[in-house]
Order: C-alpha cells, then sequence, then structure tokens
C-alpha cells in the first residue's frame, strides 16, 4: 500500500480536477452538484471511503473471532431432553434401572432375554470445563493481538481514505485553475486573431499569419475542451473518494491552491509537518507489529500442544416413563489427557506455525524499512516542491508581463505576429506549470503528514 500511496501522490500532481467559488456552483455545473469544504470531503471519506466499511466490518469480525478463542477457557453447559422406546434387552435392563424400576421379576430369564418395549423420557443437564490448557491460554493472546491489529487497519484504512479524498480535492482545485487559464488562454488568442484580422485587412499581415493566428485560436479552444473534460473527471474522482452515490458531485469551494485550508490535524493551516515526522503512530505499522506477534503466540501455541490438559465435568439426569416421578442421578469427574501421538499432527502444526512467526516477522522488518525510505524520500519531495514553486511563480511572472509587453509591442508595429504567438503561448503554459508546481507542493505536504503519522 505505501509504494502505491507515493506513486498515487506523484500521479496527482500532474493531475487537474475542478473547484468553484466559494458555497456556490458555476453556471456550467449540472444541477446535482454540492458546494463541499475540504473538511467536509475528509469527514465523508474518513466515515464511508472506499475500504473504511470493509475494514470496519473486518474488525468486527476479528471481535467475534477474540469471543471464539475465549470460549475453551470458559466452562460450557448443555440441556439435553428426550424421548426412546425400546425392547433391546440391554437396552431395556439399562432403562429400568436408571428409572428406579426394577423389581425380583425383572430377573426373570424370559423377561430378560425378550422384555416387553419399555419408555423413557429423559432430562439431563451437562457442564465442562477445561480447568487447565495453556495452548488454549496462547491462542487466546493471538486472537487478542489480531483483534487489535484489525482495529488498527479500520483506524489506518480511514486515515487513508481522508488522505486520498484530499488529494482529490486539491486536484479539483488544481484543475480548476488550469481551466481558468485555459479560457484565458483561449481569450487572449482570439484576441490575437482579432488583431492580425485586421492588420490583414488594412494590407499590414498576409494571410498566411491570419492563419497561424486561427489555429492558435483552435488550439486554445481545444486545450480549453479538455481542461473542462479533466475537472469533470476530477470532481467524479473525489466523489467517490468521498463514498458518494453515484449522482451527487462535490464541487470543491475555492480555486486558490495555496489559500485552501488543510484539514484539522493539530497543526496550523499551511504550516511545514514537524521536522522529524514519527512512524510511531502509523496504525498500519503498530498493526504489522501486533500481527508478527500474534504469530509468535500461535507458535506458542502449537508448541504447548504437547502438555496435558486438564478436564471437568459434571452431569445430572432425569429418567421416567412417563414424565411423572423421575429418577435423578448425578456424575462428576475429573480427566487429564496427553496426547501421545497424533500422527505427526503436532509437530507438523508446530513446524508450520514456527515458519508463519518468522515470516510475519521478517514481513514486519520489511515493511518498516521500507516506510523510512518512503517518509525520507517524501521529505525530498516537499523540499523539491518548495523550489519548484518558487521557480514558477517567478516564470509565470515574468511570462505575463513579456506577453503584455509584446502586446504593446506588436500594436505599435515593432513585434511579429510570431513574436506575440510565441509570447502568449509561453505565458499559457507558464500560468498552467504554477498551478501544477502549487498542487505538487500541497500534495507533497499532505503525502509527508500521511506518511510521519501525523494525525
Amino acid at each position: 500500500m505505501n509504494i502505491y500511496i507515493l506513486g498515487l501522490a506523484t500521479l496527482h500532481t500532474l493531475a487537474a480536477v475542478g473547484g468553484e467559488p466559494p458555497h456556490r456552483a458555476s453556471a456550467d455545473a449540472p444541477a446535482d452538484t454540492v458546494p463541499v469544504t475540504l473538511e467536509e470531503a475528509v469527514a465523508a471519506a474518513r466515515a464511508a471511503g472506499p475500504g473504511v466499511l470493509p475494514a470496519h466490518a473486518a474488525a468486527e469480525a476479528a471481535s467475534a473471532q477474540l469471543r471464539v478463542a475465549t470460549s475453551p477457557l470458559l466452562p460450557s453447559a448443555g440441556l439435553e431432553a428426550g424421548w426412546m422406546r425400546t425392547d433391546d434387552p440391554v437396552g431395556a435392563f439399562g432403562t429400568r434401572m436408571r428409572q428406579g424400576r426394577f423389581t425380583q421379576s425383572d430377573f426373570d430369564p424370559a423377561r430378560l432375554n425378550h422384555p416387553d418395549a419399555i419408555d423413557d423420557i429423559t432430562v439431563g443437564l451437562g457442564i465442562r470445563w477445561s480447568a487447565l490448557d495453556l495452548s488454549s491460554f496462547a491462542r487466546r493472546r493471538a486472537a487478542a493481538l489480531a483483534g487489535d491489529a484489525a482495529e488498527l487497519d479500520a483506524a489506518w484504512a480511514e486515515r487513508y481514505a481522508a488522505f486520498s479524498a484530499e488529494v482529490r480535492y486539491l486536484e479539483a482545485v488544481g484543475a480548476a485553475r488550469l481551466l481558468d487559464a485555459a479560457r484565458t488562454a483561449e481569450e487572449a488568442a482570439r484576441a490575437n486573431l482579432a488583431r492580425i484580422q485586421r492588420r490583414v485587412e488594412e494590407g499590414l499581415l498576409t494571410e498566411a499569419e491570419a492563419l497561424r493566428a486561427r489555429a492558435e485560436a483552435e488550439r486554445a479552444a481545444w486545450a480549453r475542451t479538455e481542461a473542462e473534460r479533466t475537472v469533470a473527471d476530477a470532481r467524479a474522482r473525489l466523489a467517490l473518494a468521498m463514498g458518494w452515490e453515484e449522482g451527487r458531485i462535490p464541487v470543491p469551494v475555492g480555486r486558490d491552491v495555496e489559500a485552501v485550508p488543510e484539514p484539522a490535524s493539530g497543526a496550523a493551516p499551511g504550516a511545514t509537518p514537524s521536522a522529524e515526522p514519527s512512524l510511531g503512530t502509523r496504525p498500519d505499522l503498530e498493526a504489522s507489529a501486533l500481527r508478527a506477534e500474534a504469530a509468535r503466540a500461535e507458535a506458542d501455541a502449537a508448541a504447548r500442544g504437547r502438555l496435558p490438559r486438564v478436564e471437568t465435568f459434571a452431569r445430572t439426569d432425569a429418567h421416567t416413563p412417563d414424565g411423572t416421578s423421575p429418577e435423578w442421578s448425578w456424575t462428576l469427574g475429573v480427566a487429564v489427557r496427553v496426547p501421545l501421538f497424533t500422527g505427526f499432527r503436532l509437530s507438523g502444526a508446530r513446524q508450520a506455525a514456527s515458519a508463519a512467526a518468522e515470516a510475519a516477522a521478517r514481513a514486519h522488518d520489511e515493511r518498516l524499512r521500507a516506510a523510512r525510505t518512503e517518509l525520507e524520500s517524501a521529505r525530498r519531495a516537499v523540499e523539491a516542491a518548495r523550489r519548484a514553486v518558487d521557480a514558477a511563480q517567478a516564470a509565470d511572472a515574468a511570462a505575463q508581463e513579456a506577453a503584455r509587453l509584446y502586446r504593446r509591442r506588436f500594436e505599435e508595429g515593432l513585434a511579429t505576429t510570431a513574436d506575440l504567438l510565441a509570447a502568449e503561448a509561453a505565458a499559457a503554459r507558464a500560468a498552467a506549470e504554477r498551478v501544477r508546481a502549487e498542487l505538487g507542493l500541497r500534495t507533497a505536504l499532505a503525502t509527508l503528514r500521511f506518511l510521519g503519522g501525523d494525525a
């Protein structure tokens, strides 16, 4: 999952997905859109985002499995009731004795060999308890650890869903910015086409230059269409990340990536995460450690399989032929069971459990190493993203000023059509790169918080 997270965050910095002015949908938005803030998107994802509900269901199943593992350590009781009719000599003889109806005539050999059919109504209550079963104690501990790990998995699923929703939200805001830039570029291209067309009509420029300007205007229109599609796609992905049903489209409020407040996390909005984010509060790593410990407990249980097991039991029964005047009896006992040979079942189970414990321990170590590597990579990504934002903002400011100057020079006849179109294209690219850089920084910060374990 962690490798996927880094890949997801990297791809997201290149994606564009929508946003709108505060608390109202744009005029071109469909009627079923719903304005949402980042806090609302994160809260919805935590409640019902992808993977959250299954993780909570798995935690409930693990909790129930703990009760199953606890049951051998508790007394078990059972109530029985039944009716029987038989003329089997042994059954009839024993039934008469249990009912307390034996008489001297019942010793007649003819009646012993060929008894009349006899009815018996039985009611019984039995209690059994494994007073000493060390393997069951170990299995219960393993189940408890697995249950705790499942709870942590559910917590991690919530956090991952929240992180995904935050990234999708930022993508949506960034896409709206890119759509704005595409519309601005299209307007500039149309304005340039009009300027150049007037010059052609005045005989100052050639038709070839007008055709080139028209091509640039059509390219800008195509880019704007693609940006609109990207906005729609991104909103749909945000709805999926929030766990919304089909037909509802979230529209992020606000269009400024840098101005979008971060979800509550105990840190000031927009602030850099703690200088040394820690892996110690990562639920997925805590769950991994608990599963390794649970595997060791299972191995311990398998090793205790050869130890003696002490069981106690008690039972009381009532027998009557017609439901009246029952004859009661009781039984108490203690049993010690020691497995001597089980067809190599115990030795095989012990070897399998030991190997599983070793595998779980090694897998946990690998997860820790991978998490540390990912965290360091996320730190470097944040620093690189900061530098990229500084460069992109400076480049955008320079490109916009250059485009303004070339438009002025073109009106004064001091710049060629090629110069003007090139400057406008460079301004459009710079504006888009600035949006992507700002989105990349916010995504990198979110990834660092997520991988560092900040809640």
